[in-house]
């Protein structure tokens, strides 16, 4: 089928034009934390960032491009689009025990 997608969670083919676009952004918080005058002053920066340095040594470029931003986009069909909107984490349910 010309123009078909794929559904990236069941592989089904999806008519032209049929399908869900599912977008994700994953980002580090990007707000400040809340820092005194006090805290400002006791604070080592050559010390901190000599640490911080030290810690991304070990670490590979994607890895720390990943602690800062990542984006994912998905084809999804009907189906999925429902099942993916009922439980986007896809966590497990719980399942509530009736009391009798």
């Amino acid at each position: 089928m010309a123009n078909s997608v794929l559904c990236d969670l069941c592989g089904r083919t999806i008519p032209p034009h049929a399908h869900y676009v599912v977008r994700i952004e994953v980002f580090a918080d990007p707000k400040m934390p809340n820092l005194t005058a006090e805290d400002v002053d006791n604070l080592d920066f050559q010390k901190a960032l000599a640490e911080l340095i030290d810690q991304m040594k070990t670490l590979s470029e994607d890895d720390l491009q990943d602690q800062v931003y990542k984006q994912f986009e998905y084809r999804l069909c009907r189906p999925c689009q429902i099942r993916f909107l009922a439980n986007p984490l896809g966590k497990p349910r719980e399942q509530n025990q009736g009391r009798n």
